[in-house]
């Protein structure tokens, strides 16, 4: 992956207590940055700098070979942290993009033509590791129980926006069934190629294989969520557009979560990454939203963010409370929709 054009600086003394709390051995400290990548539904490169990725090509091949004719992979959006590429630190981002470059169309009728998006958790892969005790490594499982009330409080922070009240978001319950594709596709018949049941499928937290798999190599160990955006095709294969407003047309959406990471529920167990936070930020891909936000270091070394939000492209901390420039960017795309 091409990420010459992203500035590379020293870890800071955070970046080392952050990296303390992770499952795993780092090499360095790092924050968390943005990376988009793209499928062959598009050009190379687009206007928020996503690349290329093979990867994403062939699993599209197998997605046609399982018999879904009628979407194919557009783009997954990775929150990473910077350990695995050979002893990179810490890299800053300057994202300008307010909105993804496809959109849900309103009440297309591909989707049932109801107003609302709706979204599912899959309970099936819903445990996730966090640290037992505020020091010490051992570890408990996060049961479904807790982590599913986590995601459905972050779709409730973007459904319950006060400045442009989005759509209506409805909650499918889970019923068994596999409800998401991309776990199928990469881990094979042990997961299963499931069929979609929501417009935004939390696909839960997934092993070490599966980031591993995706670009660029060894992503397990720097890949913290990622979302995955479908988008319809026509008969020719080509992304359609049936609003003309210049995106392609959302089918649905995944997310996933990595499961080599150590996770926290929040306040009553804070080590670890804070699943509000991160989880908020990745439901913002599913309405649509991209990244955005300068974050850079000042001359004392600091992390700023110009601004501060959920959707910046960096994770130091705990942010799960949606900023002014994350409610202006889902007004954005929301408001012209009513």
């Amino acid at each position: 992956m091409d990420v010459t054009s992203v500035l590379v600086f020293p870890a800071t003394d955070q970046e080392e207590r952050m990296i303390r709390d992770r499952r795993f051995s780092a090499v360095a400290a790092a924050v968390l940055i943005g990376i988009a990548l793209i499928a062959p539904t598009r050009a190379q490169q687009t206007a928020d700098g996503a690349a290329f990725s093979p990867t994403l090509a062939s699993y599209n091949v197998a997605l046609a070979a399982s018999g879904m004719a009628n979407v194919r992979i557009d783009r997954a959006d990775l929150l990473v942290t910077a350990d695995g590429w050979n002893g990179v630190t810490t890299l800053i981002a300057n994202d300008r993009t307010h909105q993804e470059e496809s959109l849900f169309v309103p009440r297309d009728p591909r989707r049932g033509g109801a107003d609302a998006i709706s979204y599912i958790f899959d309970e099936a892969h819903g445990s996730a590791p966090a640290f037992a005790n505020p020091t010490g490594n051992a570890t408990v499982t996060l049961p479904t129980a807790v982590t599913e009330a986590r995601i459905d409080a972050s779709m409730a922070r973007w459904q319950d926006e006060p400045h442009c009240p989005g759509p209506p978001v409805v909650k499918v319950p889970y019923t068994g069934l596999d409800p998401d594709l991309v776990d199928g596709i990469v881990l094979g018949p042990a997961f299963g190629i499931g069929f979609p049941q929501a417009d935004i499928a939390h696909g839960g937290w997934l092993p070490r294989q599966f980031f591993d798999a995706i670009d660029p190599p060894n992503g397990s160990a720097f890949i913290l969520g990622v979302t995955f955006t479908f988008v319809f095709i026509d008969a020719n294969g080509n992304p359609t557009d049936i609003d003309h407003n210049g995106r392609f047309d959302v089918a649905f959406r995944e997310i996933y979560f990595n499961q080599r990471f150590m996770w926290s529920e929040g306040p009553s167990r804070p080590r670890g990454i804070d699943i509000d936070s991160v989880a908020t930020h990745e439901s913002g891909h599913g309405f649509g939203l991209g990244h955005f936000g300068k974050v850079f270091l000042d001359n004392n070394g600091v992390i700023k963010f110009a601004p501060r939000a959920v959707m910046n492209a960096v994770y130091v901390s705990p942010f799960a409370d949606l900023a002014g420039t994350d409610n202006a960017s889902f007004c954005s795309i929301w408001a012209s929709a009513k």
